[in-house]
C-alpha cells in the first residue's frame, strides 16, 4: 500500500510540474474545482480538506482570484507530527510556517491584481501547502458566482456574466472533477453551483455536491 501511495503523490507532482510549464494548453490535466455562490462555504470546505486554517475571512466578496491550490502530503516517519508549511509561486522560495501570513499574503496578493476595492479578476494564485494532515489533491477555489455588484466597488454591471464564465473556464475541462458546494439551507433545485455542473457534465460522471 506504501508503494501504491508514493507513486501517486509523485505522480501528482509530475501534474503539477506539467502544469507549471504551461502543459494544460495542450492537454488536459486533473485537478478538482469548489464552485459556488458567494458565502456557500466553498472556502471553510476546502479548509477542512486541508486540515488548515488559512483563507481569507470575511463577508461578502472574499475570494477574488482563483486559488490554486496544491497539497502534498508529508510522510509522519520522516517529519513532526502536525508539521505544515506553504509556499507562493510569486514569493520564491520563502517558506511560511505561520498560517495567518498565508491568509495575509493571499490577500495581498488579491489586492495587488484585483484592487483593494472588491473587484474580480481571473489569474490564479497558485499556493503549495505540504503537511503531514492534508492529502496529496489539486484544489481550485474560485471566486463565488454573484449576482449583483457591491455597490460603490470596482465591479461591473456583468459582474454575474464574469464569475459564471470564470467558473465555466475551469469546470469545463472533461478531467477537471467538479464540487458543487451549497448552503444546507438552500433549496438544491435552484442551486447556481448544481445547474453550472450538470451544464458541463450532464450525466454526473465527475461532480459532486457537499452542504
Amino acid at each position: 500500500m506504501s508503494a501504491i501511495y508514493e507513486n501517486l503523490r509523485q505522480l501528482i507532482t509530475v501534474v503539477d510540474e506539467l502544469r507549471d510549464v504551461g502543459l494544460q494548453h495542450y492537454i488536459s490535466l486533473p485537478r478538482i474545482a469548489a464552485i459556488g455562490t458567494q458565502s456557500s462555504g466553498k472556502s471553510s470546505l476546502i479548509e477542512s480538506i486541508v486540515g488548515l486554517d488559512f483563507l481569507p475571512r470575511g463577508g461578502g466578496v472574499v475570494t477574488r482570484r482563483p486559488l490554486e491550490l496544491r497539497l502534498v502530503h508529508l510522510n509522519t516517519q520522516e517529519y513532526a507530527e502536525n508539521e505544515a508549511w506553504a509556499v507562493f509561486d510569486k514569493v520564491g522560495d520563502k517558506k511560511f510556517t505561520n498560517f495567518n501570513d498565508v491568509r495575509d499574503e493571499i490577500e495581498r496578493q488579491t489586492d495587488q491584481v484585483a484592487g483593494s476595492n472588491k473587484g474580480i479578476v481571473n489569474d490564479p494564485i497558485i499556493l503549495t501547502i505540504y503537511a503531514t494532515g492534508a492529502p496529496d489533491l489539486t484544489l481550485i477555489d474560485l471566486p463565488g458566482i454573484t449576482r449583483v455588484p457591491v455597490k460603490g466597488s470596482d465591479q461591473k454591471d456583468d459582474v454575474e456574466k464574469v464569475t459564471r464564465d470564470m467558473t465555466l473556464h475551469y469546470i469545463n475541462d472533461p478531467r477537471t472533477i467538479v464540487l458543487a458546494v451549497l448552503p444546507a439551507n438552500q433549496d438544491m433545485s435552484v442551486s447556481d453551483s448544481l445547474q453550472l455542473a450538470r451544464q458541463v457534465d450532464p450525466q454526473g460522471l465527475r461532480s459532486s455536491a457537499e452542504e
